[in-house]
C-alpha cells in the first residue's frame, strides 16, 4: 500500500526538474497529464484512507471481542465502519473503471473485495477475489484474497469449497506465505470447532500456533487449546495451555479468564482446596473486581463438587443477590435449578429457578437452554394440576352420587311404608247417601314421573361426566410418560406413568398406544432384548387386534398384517399419498389434517403430521405453518420415529432465531453506543 506515495514523489521530483518548457502545445499536455495523475492519486489516497479506518475500527472491536472467551453472540462490525467501507468500494471502482491499467488495481480489488465481505455482500467480494487471482496469480495480494475467498465460501455454507481453499493455503505454508496459511489453519480450527470435531480443531490450532504471526491472536489460538483439551476432558493439558496463554502478552480480559479457567481445571482434577485457594488470591487482587462474580460462582462450584453442599448453595444465592442481573447471575439460577433437577428431585424448586435463570440475563449464552427447561417444569407443574383437579372431581362426583343415590333410597323406603300403612285392614266408614265410593289410588302412582326422567337424565350426565373425567386423567398420565421420556429423558419415570396407565385403565384406547411407547423406550432410552419387545407387540395384537398399533406390532413381528377396518387412518392416509403423488398438494395436506383429527390414537397419526408439514415446507413453501406442525407432532407423539425426525429442523430453526436475535441485539446495542458517544459534550480546547 506504500506505492502510491512513492509514485507521488518521484513524479514531484521529475517535473520540479522539466523547468519552464518552450512551447505551449508540450505545456498543455503535461499540464493535462499532471491534472489526470493528481485526481487519480487523490482517489485511491481517499479509497485507501477509508478503507484502513474501516478496518482499525473493525480490527479494535474483534480483539475485544475475542478477550471475551465462548462468545455466543456474532460478531457485528461498527456501524460507522460499514459506511466507510461503502465509499471506499465506490472510490476504488473509479480506479478500475477510470485508471484500468494503472499499478494500483491489484491493491483496488483486494478493498473492495474486503469490504463487500465486512459488509456482509458475500457473492460480490468473491467475484472481485476471483479477478485479483486471475489477474495477479501467484502475488502477495492474490493469495491474501484466497484466504478471505475461503472465510466468504465457509461464511456461505459452501463447506467443501471453503475448506478445499484453506486447505491449499496450508499447504503453501513453506513457500513464503506462513502468517496467511496460519489464519487459514486458524479459520480451520475454529470450522472445525464450530461442528464439534475437536480433535481435529485441535490440530489445526496447534498447527496455527506454529505459523501465525500476530501476538494478541496467538494468545486466544492458545487459550482455544486449551478449551479443546476441556472438551476432550484432558483436563491436566487444558491446565497447561490456559497457563500458557500467558507468554503471548494478551489484553487483561483475555487473560484473567485464561487464569479463571486454568484454575476452573485444578478443582476438575479434585484438587479443590488449591482451586479454593487460587479463587480467594483472584478476590484479593482489586483489578479483578469487574470479574469478582465470576470468581465467586466458580467458587460455588467448587464447594459442590466437593461435597460441601450447603455452603455451595448458600454461594449460588450470593451470586444470585448481589451480582442480579447479569450473566454469571443467570448461570447460577440455571445450576441451581439442575441441582434441584438431578440431586434432589425437587422439580418444584427447580421449575422456579430455571425460570429466574431464564428472565435474570437474556443475553447470556444459558438463556436458551433455561428457557427450555422452564417450559419443560412448567408443563410438568400443569400436568400434575390437572390431574389432582381431575382426581378430585372425579371423588367429589362419585361421592356425591353416592349420597343423592342413599337420598333416593330413603324417599322410595318412605313411599313402601307409606304404601304398606295404605293397604293395612282399615273399619269401612258408611258411604254418605249421595256420594259414590272412592277408589284407592295405586301406590306407584305416588312417585312422580317427571321425578323418574330426571333421575334417569342425572344418572346419565353422571356418567358422561365421570367417562370425560377418567379420560382426562388417563390422558395426563400418559402425557406425563411422554414428558419424562421425550423431555427429560428419564426412562424409569416414564415406565412408571405408561404402566399405571395399563394397570389402572387397562380397558382406555391409550392402552395400545402406551404399550408401543413402552416398546419404544426399551429399544432406545432403556434398550431391552428384542424378545422383551416381542411380548409387548404379540400383547398388542392379542388384546387389542382392531388398533391401528396392532397394525404396526404386526409389521415388527414379521407377521401378515391384520385386516384393517374400512376407510381406517392408513387407507385415508394413503389416498393423500396418491393425491400428494399427482401433485395435488393442497387436497393432499387436507387429507393428511384429517387423519390426524379422525385417528388422533393411530401410528397413522404422526406419520400424517410430518407428511404435512413436508408439504408446507417444500411444496407450498410456508415454512411458520412447517414449524407450527411439527412443533405440534414433537409435542403430540415424542416417541414416534418422525418426533426424532423434526426435532434437529426444530432445533436448527430456534438456533437460528436466537443467532438473528442476538446479532440484531448487537447491532442495536452498537448503535446506541456510537449514539451516546456522540451525544458527549466536547472537551472544550484551552
Amino acid at each position: 500500500m506504500k506505492k502510491s506515495i512513492v509514485f507521488l514523489v518521484v513524479f514531484l521530483v521529475m517535473l520540479s526538474s522539466w523547468g519552464c518548457l518552450i512551447y505551449d502545445p508540450a505545456a498543455s499536455f503535461v499540464q493535462q497529464r499532471y491534472t489526470i495523475t493528481v485526481a487519480y492519486f487523490n482517489t485511491f489516497y481517499n479509497a485507501q484512507r477509508l478503507f484502513t479506518e474501516a478496518e482499525d475500527a473493525v480490527i479494535a472491536a474483534e480483539i475485544e471481542y475475542r478477550e471475551l472467551p465462548n462468545q455466543t453472540k456474532p460478531f457485528v462490525i461498527p456501524t460507522a465502519s460499514r459506511s466507510k467501507f461503502t465509499s471506499s468500494i465506490e472510490k476504488n471502482s473509479k480506479i478500475l473503471s477510470f485508471y484500468p491499467a494503472s499499478k494500483w488495481v491489484d491493491d483496488a480489488l483486494l478493498m473492495i473485495g474486503k469490504a463487500y465481505y465486512y459488509n456482509g455482500d458475500d457473492v460480490r467480494s468473491q467475484r472481485k477475489f476471483f479477478e485479483l487471482a486471475a489477474q495477479y496469480p501467484g502475488t502477495d495480494l492474490a493469495i491474501e484474497g484466497q484466504l478471505w475467498l475461503g472465510r466468504s465460501l465457509l461464511r456461505q455454507k459452501q463447506y467443501a469449497q471453503g475448506i478445499a481453499q484453506l486447505e491449499a493455503l496450508l499447504r503453501s505454508a513453506g513457500s513464503g506465505n506462513g502468517h496467511i496459511a496460519g489464519l487459514a489453519a486458524y479459520e480451520l480450527g475454529k470450522y472445525y470447532f464450530e461442528q464439534t470435531e475437536t480433535e481435529r480443531s485441535l490440530q489445526y490450532y496447534i498447527r496455527a500456533l506454529t505459523l501465525v504471526r500476530d501476538g494478541s491472536l496467538n494468545a486466544l489460538i492458545r487459550f482455544q487449546i486449551g478449551v479443546c483439551h476441556e472438551r476432550l476432558q484432558q483436563f491436566e493439558k487444558a491446565e497447561s495451555a490456559y497457563a500458557a496463554v500467558s507468554d503471548h502478552n494478551p489484553g487483561y480480559t483475555l487473560l484473567f479468564h485464561a487464569s479463571l479457567y486454568r484454575v476452573t481445571m485444578i478443582s476438575t482434577q479434585g484438587r479443590y482446596d488449591e482451586a479454593l485457594t487460587a479463587y480467594n488470591d483472584m478476590l484479593d487482587d482489586t483489578k479483578n473486581s469487574d470479574f469478582y462474580g465470576s470468581i465467586h460462582f466458580e467458587i460455588a462450584n467448587t464447594l459442590m463438587a466437593k461435597g460441601d453442599v450447603q455452603k455451595a448453595v448458600e454461594k449460588y444465592i450470593f451470586v444470585d443477590t448481589a451480582y442480579a442481573r447479569t450473566d454469571v447471575a443467570a448461570r447460577s439460577y440455571f445450576t441451581l435449578g439442575k441441582y434441584f433437577e438431578t440431586v434432589e428431585m425437587n422439580y418444584d424448586s427447580a421449575r422456579t429457578y430455571y425460570n429466574k435463570a431464564r428472565s435474570e440475563f437474556p443475553a447470556s449464552p444459558i438463556t436458551a437452554d433455561a428457557a427450555s427447561k422452564a417450559d419443560i417444569f412448567n408443563k410438568y407443574d400443569l400436568l400434575r394440576k390437572d390431574l389432582f383437579r381431575f382426581d378430585s372431581v372425579l371423588t367429589h362426583t362419585v361421592r356425591q352420587k353416592i349420597i343423592d343415590d342413599s337420598l333416593s333410597a330413603l324417599v322410595i323406603d318412605s313411599v313402601i311404608v307409606a304404601d304398606s300403612a295404605a293397604l293395612q285392614p282399615q273399619t269401612k266408614k258408611a258411604t254418605p247417601p249421595g256420594r259414590r265410593s272412592e277408589a284407592k289410588r295405586d301406590s306407584v302412582l305416588r312417585i312422580d314421573s317427571t321425578k323418574i326422567k330426571t333421575a334417569i337424565a342425572k344418572d346419565a350426565a353422571y356418567r358422561t361426566m365421570v367417562d370425560s373425567l377418567q379420560r382426562s386423567i388417563v390422558r395426563t398420565k400418559f402425557e406425563f410418560g411422554g414428558l419424562f421420556f421425550s423431555e427429560l429423558q428419564m426412562a424409569d419415570s416414564a415406565l412408571y406413568w405408561f404402566h399405571d396407565v395399563v394397570r389402572h385403565h387397562p380397558m382406555s384406547d391409550y392402552v395400545p398406544r402406551t404399550l408401543y411407547t413402552v416398546a419404544e423406550i426399551y429399544r432406545s432410552l432403556k434398550p431391552q432384548p428384542q424378545e422383551v419387545r416381542d411380548s409387548i407387540y404379540r400383547q398388542i395384537v392379542a388384546l387389542f387386534p382392531q388398533s391401528s398399533y396392532a397394525q404396526e406390532s404386526a409389521r415388527n413381528l414379521g407377521m401378515t398384517p391384520i385386516a384393517a377396518e374400512k376407510d381406517s387412518a392408513l387407507e385415508l392416509f394413503e389416498r393423500g399419498e396418491r393425491l400428494s403423488e399427482e401433485g395435488n398438494a393442497e387436497s393432499a395436506g387436507a387429507i393428511f389434517r384429517e387423519v390426524h383429527r379422525k385417528f388422533p390414537g393411530s401410528p397413522i397419526a404422526p406419520k400424517a403430521l410430518y407428511a404435512l408439514g413436508w408439504h408446507y415446507e417444500n411444496s407450498a413453501i410456508r415454512n411458520d405453518s412447517a414449524l407450527s406442525v411439527y412443533k405440534r407432532l414433537l409435542a403430540e407423539y415424542p416417541a414416534s420415529q418422525f418426533a426424532q425426525r423434526v426435532r434437529t429442523k426444530i432445533t436448527e430453526h430456534d438456533n437460528e432465531m436466537k443467532r438473528l436475535e442476538q446479532e440484531k441485539q448487537q447491532l442495536l446495542d452498537q448503535q446506541k453506543k456510537e449514539l451516546e458517544e456522540k451525544m458527549q459534550p466536547k472537551e472544550e480546547i484551552k
